[in-house]
């Protein structure tokens, strides 16, 4: 946990954690997008998902899997609340992966997309996997890095 603190700061990464409904709804300030990127220095492949609240949807929008190679960047979604989760898993057989303490579903193998109440108590056919809580203090491009 150590090392994904530092390098989280080194990302500049706000790790404050949203709770349930910050997590639903916006601040009343907050009006334009944040486009959510992963570049991966991890030396190792990876593959990414993705959970948010739209705005006024009162609802998780959940998406995986992203392939992230090692050393390149991708843009995964644009979204209109601060705040959002991740989560990471290498693909090199490692069983590395990059999480936080908020757990959300996942489907494997993916590609997935599906709507949730943000419970983790999954649907039949689902896995839990415990999601990075992450902040955006202004908007625009915000980044996670996965280091290794």
């Amino acid at each position: 946990m150590k090392s994904f603190v530092i390098a989280a700061a080194a990302a500049g990464l706000t790790l404050a954690i949203p709770g349930p409904i910050s997590a639903q709804t916006a601040n009343s300030s907050w009006t334009p997008t944040v486009d959510l990127k992963v570049c991966n220095n991890s030396g190792r492949n990876a593959t990414v998902a993705v959970s948010y609240v739209e705005v006024g949807a009162g609802r998780f929008i959940n998406r995986g899997w992203y392939d992230v190679y090692n050393g390149s960047c991708i843009d995964l979604v644009s979204t209109d609340n601060a705040n959002f989760y991740m989560y990471a898993d290498a693909t090199d057989g490692s069983n590395r992966s990059w999480s936080g303490n908020h757990s959300l579903c996942v489907q494997y193998p993916g590609p997935y997309t599906f709507w949730s109440d943000g419970s983790d108590t999954c649907p039949r056919g689902y896995e839990t996997r415990n999601f990075v809580p992450m902040h955006a203090d202004k908007p625009g491009d915000y980044t996670w890095t996965l280091d290794p």
